[in-house]
């Protein structure tokens, strides 16, 4: 018998998923409540007996929920107990991995409510690495490219580059330009075969011997 009784609007559980490298507020990610104690489960399972179909469908569940423009998200009215979260894109998206983080939701006085802070970070998809000359200079403003793509990014002061949130295909090449004022314009082939991956390539540029 379930002796749990919602207790109507009250925040349990409230966090934000950010991204691992950048440390950027993530928005659209899913965030699903996938263990927690059998009061809070059971009464889950009624419900989606109450739905049928509908309720894999549904976006927004008392155990389902996503970021907002900020990559904040919240659960209401828990029961106090041991809970497990999984934050993904369920879109199939690959361009980041995904993530899980157990806590525990304690039960808190009728006055007061106690909210478990649950932040959540996802690993993206990404290229990183260092562009030099050949005398070992970091080259500044060096554009690193996905071949057909409108992705891109520049170096900076050391020479650092990071292409963040790739979309990952597995046995897929994808072919990375490495261009600068001045310089040879190079490339490479790299594959992203999973998501959340990092893959780090260096890259050194020739200096143009006609260089105008």
């Amino acid at each position: 018998m379930l002796r749990w009784e919602r207790i109507r609007h009250r925040v349990a559980i409230a966090g934000q998923v950010t991204d691992a490298q950048t440390n950027k507020a993530i928005a659209g990610v899913e965030v699903a409540i996938t263990k927690g104690p059998e009061a809070f489960m059971g009464w889950l399972r009624i419900r989606a007996s109450q739905y049928g179909d509908e309720w894999e469908k549904m976006l927004e569940r008392p155990d389902r929920t996503r970021t907002a423009y900020d990559g904040h998200f919240h659960f209401l009215d828990l029961p106090e107990g041991e809970y497990r979260l999984h934050a993904f894109f369920h879109n199939a998206s690959r361009r980041y991995g995904t993530a899980f983080l157990d806590l525990r939701v304690s039960q808190a006085p009728e006055d007061e409510n106690i909210i478990t802070v649950a932040d959540l970070t996802l690993t993206p998809t990404c290229l990183k690495g260092q562009i030099l000359d050949d005398d070992d200079d970091p080259i500044v403003l060096a554009e690193v490219r996905l071949k057909y793509s409108q992705e891109s990014t520049f170096s900076n002061q050391e020479g650092q580059y990071l292409l963040n949130a790739i979309e990952a295909a597995e046995k897929f090449e994808r072919t990375i330009i490495i261009s600068a004022q001045g310089y040879q314009t190079t490339s490479q082939t790299v594959v992203f075969n999973e998501a959340g991956i990092e893959e780090n390539l260096n890259f050194i540029l020739t200096k143009k011997s006609n260089n105008l």
